[in-house]
């Protein structure tokens, strides 16, 4: 294996070739990653000198340095941002030969600030961003063609505690702290809830009691209880031609060979889904989420009161609720899209 290290001048050269074979900036940051691996640049990088090509600039060089340090420009500056947002102001400016005081003002200049970074469900790695904007992309450009919103059936599981503390808000003056809440205690009584549902509402559910999992032959029974519920209360599939699309998870027992075989048997398609993307997935970023405030201050003595309160709060929930959940999916796919296969706001 060569021990080249690419230097960037190397990495713009490649780009300009790569523009000039008309290959796209994904495209072309995707060949660099198997080439260079951890030395390639980043595709927003990618994308940026890109556009500079495109505007008719081909000078892959950084401009020069004089003895003095040099002025910090706003594109060299947002550069570096783009490579990586959470640099300090003290790496930014050894990078650009500046003061930290220059830095300062141009961040201050170009109105940045400087945010404390979000809890995301994953640490995702370039390869799990690009799969993530190129999934989105095939499923927008699926929908386009021919909407399939109305063939989807989407599954997942949710932990539901028997205890469940609410935070409450407080009117208080400046300084003072308001009242804590506990949360709840993960090895608590609970009960997984296992769900299907499509834009006209809840198709089927199972509560797995103490002690129970989803693995393969779980999940394959489910999938023929699954079936038969479609049969009773979608009757209208039989006269379609258009086959069930079930949007889950990758979770092993969902991907495991005999699943798949079920799938054909049942003569389903499965939509493609990205790994560690809850929010592409309904049941976490819609049904989850409103099921979540709803549990909140629930106290339930056994099992038998928790599959009533679903029962109860299913039905309440009406058919625009669900159609809302199944419907906003291209507009999440498109803003993954713009968010180059990051977890988006």
């Amino acid at each position: 294996m060569s021990n080249f290290v690419p230097e960037k001048e190397h990495l713009r050269h490649a780009l300009l070739f790569l523009f000039n074979q008309k290959k796209k900036a994904v495209e072309s940051h995707r060949v660099l990653v198997e080439t260079y691996g951890e030395h390639a640049p980043s595709i927003r990088t990618c994308e940026t000198w890109f556009r500079q090509f495109k505007s008719g600039d081909f000078n892959v060089k950084d401009s020069e340095r004089s003895g003095r340090p040099q002025k910090c420009k706003d594109e060299q500056l947002q550069e570096l941002l783009d490579d990586d947002p959470t640099q300090t102001q003290q790496q930014l400016a050894k990078a650009l030969n500046v003061s930290q005081e220059t830095i300062s003002r141009r961040l201050r200049a170009m109105g940045k600030i400087n945010k404390l970074g979000k809890w995301v469900p994953h640490d995702l790695n370039e390869r799990q961003m690009e799969n993530r904007k190129v999934t989105c992309e095939m499923l927008l450009q699926r929908h386009e063609k021919k909407s399939f919103l109305y063939r989807i059936v989407t599954d997942d599981e949710k932990w539901i505690y028997f205890e469940n503390p609410k935070r409450k808000k407080s009117w208080l003056s400046p300084g003072e702290v308001g009242s804590s809440t506990p949360r709840p205690n993960r090895f608590g009584k609970k009960t997984m809830l296992c769900v299907w549902w499509d834009q006209s509402g809840i198709v089927y559910y199972e509560l797995l009691k103490p002690g129970e999992t989803v693995n393969v032959q779980r999940y394959q029974q489910q999938m023929i209880n699954l079936n038969h519920a479609l049969i009773e209360k979608r009757p209208e599939w039989a006269r379609r031609h258009g086959k069930v699309i079930l949007l889950h998870d990758n979770a092993p027992s969902h991907t495991a060979k005999p699943m798949k075989d079920t799938f054909k048997s049942l003569g389903w398609d499965i939509l493609p889904h990205p790994p560690y993307s809850p929010d592409l997935a309904p049941s976490d970023y819609h049904l989850f989420a409103s099921m979540g405030h709803a549990l909140g201050e629930q106290h339930f003595s056994n099992f038998e009161e928790v599959g009533k309160w679903l029962d109860e709060w299913f039905a309440a929930k009406d058919k625009q609720f669900f159609w809302h959940g199944i419907h906003k999916l291209p507009e999440r796919w498109a803003k993954c899209v713009e968010a180059d296969g990051q977890y988006f706001e």
